[in-house]
């Protein structure tokens, strides 16, 4: 094991909590530059960094070696990235938490935004902004804007409405929730655990992180993230004590999760045969898993019949069509 320890330093001063961000990492050197940086540049001065990488054998190690005393770091095996994330939060000092992956950005300004949201509002649990959308080569695609938290929505629609990059947490409610679940799609499955137990979710209506989509982003790999997609929303719906007001849409979740598998297949590098062979089957099965839920099938047919020429035709047409479709894909993937 390698590790870099750096103290937090002197006690903040009151009104002014830490701040502890970690960045779960394995062979990201590519793009952890702008991630720390994005952290190191914020204008608030209690930030703690920590990041927790799992044996990179790329660049990494001597990335984060020219960051020596302004963050903290250690290399280690470990469970992948929710037990990375994990073992910051439990070393870390800070009373308001966060995570980045190694590819993801705040926005300038985004932690003190936070902080002050979190003083003014004493009741609040998590607090979350909008969201930037980036290539990799950190071009701008699209900013959403994310609607208020809840539940029943985010439950029935397996939408995690919430972007982890431009999301903080007050400690408390993570340790009440126990941390991170350890899987992938853990950002999704905390946000359901934290609603579950009536955490206190409010949302600032500014961009306070960006996401990065790359041919390496574990969510394009649609054979990984759509089991968990499915199971998370059985495992949310099998808890004792779930509200009625809750139980009632148990069929319509899961047909529902089906259909958001889509996204992930349009993500994910396959050949357009395989494509539409894995939409088709996840509406399949969307329709079996509740029939009523037909409008949102054909919704999802239509898409397809959309989608499926667009990325045949993609290869003859002029680069300035081809950017354009690429943008009207993101849009579609990740609509609101």
């Amino acid at each position: 094991m390698a590790e870099n320890i750096v103290k937090r330093g002197a006690p903040s001063i009151i009104g002014l909590p830490w701040v502890s961000v970690v960045v779960p990492c394995l062979n990201r050197d590519q793009f952890l530059v702008p991630t720390i940086e994005s952290v190191l540049q914020q204008d608030y001065p209690h930030i703690e960094c920590i990041v927790v990488d799992e044996g990179s054998t790329d660049g990494t190690i001597d990335v984060l070696r020219r960051y020596d005393g302004r963050l903290r770091w250690l290399s280690e095996p470990d469970g992948g990235p929710p037990d990375a994330i994990n073992k910051g939060w439990r070393i870390c000092n800070g009373d308001i938490l966060a995570w980045l992956n190694a590819d993801d950005l705040w926005a300038p300004g985004a932690v003190r935004k936070a902080v002050d949201y979190f003083n003014e509002h004493p009741e609040a649990d998590v607090v979350y902004g909008n969201c930037g959308i980036i290539g990799p080569e950190g071009e701008y695609i699209k900013t959403i804007s994310v609607r208020n938290w809840d539940l029943r929505y985010a439950a029935e629609h397996c939408d995690h409405i919430l972007f982890q990059p431009a999301t903080f947490m007050r400690r408390s409610i993570l340790e009440r929730v126990g941390w991170l679940y350890p899987q992938l799609c853990h950002d999704h499955d905390l946000w359901l655990r934290i609603g579950f137990i009536g955490g206190k979710f409010d949302r600032i209506p500014e961009v306070l992180g960006s996401v990065r989509r790359h041919a390496d982003d574990l969510g394009c790999r649609s054979n990984i993230i759509i089991p968990l997609k499915l199971d998370l929303t059985k495992r949310f719906f099998s808890q004792p004590n779930l509200p009625e007001s809750l139980a009632e849409i148990e069929n319509r979740a899961l047909s529902n999760a089906y259909l958001r598998g889509i996204d992930f297949v349009f993500f994910d590098s396959l050949s357009v045969f395989q494509k539409a062979s894995m939409s088709l089957n996840l509406i399949r099965k969307a329709f079996r898993a509740d029939s009523s839920n037909i409008i949102q099938v054909v919704r999802s047919l239509l898409r397809l019949a959309v989608q499926i020429p667009l990325v045949i035709v993609l290869p003859y047409l002029p680069n300035w069509v081809v950017r354009m479709a690429r943008q009207l894909k993101h849009r579609m993937n990740f609509s609101r």
